[in-house]
């Protein structure tokens, strides 16, 4: 009974031996399992790229020349361009000047002037074959307010223009005479050589009276400018 009973006591020992070794198996597998997880978080996705980024990094501080590494070079590169790109935005602002900007009443009053003279035709629906002087006046007063007009609020010319009037009125083909004065600053002769030229000058007006050629003249019916009849000749400064 009692040699039953050892047989028995030393078997339970051994099956608990048996499961702690079991326990101690699956605690060191699943150390490992862990290891082998985080080592692989640790390593890089794509080795190769890795390494050659190494390599970039590792070429930037290779030695090129004396004491000077290639970052050096590049930087010093860098930062010459800047400067270039800085020292070309300062002389070009201190040599350019707008010539639509540099202008004012003196340079304007003792300027190279550009004298014109031109015609242009007035249309009537239905004219009064009879029309008093006072319409005549009218008529010349209403031409000469929208030549004013035109060229003082125009952006090319504005600054330059001096006055407008109109000289005369022909009855017979209905066509106005008028005299148009600019002022150029010396400073800008050679600008303004092109912008003053007679067909500039002329094609302001033209474009005007496409835009609005209707005239409110009292015993002319529908009055017109005819921008077609527009004819600009230059004029010889007859002042000093």
């Amino acid at each position: 009974m009692e040699a039953r009973n050892s047989h028995v006591s030393e078997q339970g020992h051994q099956s608990i031996e048996l499961g702690n070794l079991r326990k101690k198996e699956e605690e060191e597998e699943e150390r490992e399992e862990e290891k082998e997880a985080v080592s692989t978080l640790t390593e890089p996705l794509n080795p190769e790229a890795q390494e050659k980024k190494t390599d970039v990094w590792r070429s930037c501080f290779k030695t090129v020349f004396w004491k000077c590494k290639l970052w050096m070079i590049i930087s010093f590169i860098f930062l010459f361009l800047i400067f270039v790109i800085i020292l070309s935005l300062i002389l070009y602002s201190g040599r350019y000047i707008d010539e639509d900007e540099y202008w004012d009443s003196e340079s304007i009053a003792s300027g190279i002037r550009c004298n014109f003279s031109g015609i242009l035709k007035i249309h009537c629906t239905k004219p009064d074959p009879l029309l008093p002087n006072l319409t005549y006046n009218l008529l010349s007063e209403n031409l000469n307010k929208r030549l004013t007009d035109v060229y003082i609020f125009s952006p090319a010319l504005g600054r330059y223009f001096l006055s407008a009037e109109v000289i005369s009125f022909s009855a017979e083909n209905s066509t106005a005479s008028y005299h148009l004065w600019f002022s150029v600053p010396p400073e800008t002769e050679e600008f303004m050589k092109f912008r003053m030229s007679k067909t500039f000058v002329m094609n302001v007006l033209r474009q005007s009276i496409y835009d609005q050629n209707e005239m409110d003249i009292p015993g002319c019916t529908n009055a017109t400018m005819d921008p077609t009849s527009v004819s600009l000749s230059e004029m010889e400064d007859t002042e000093g």
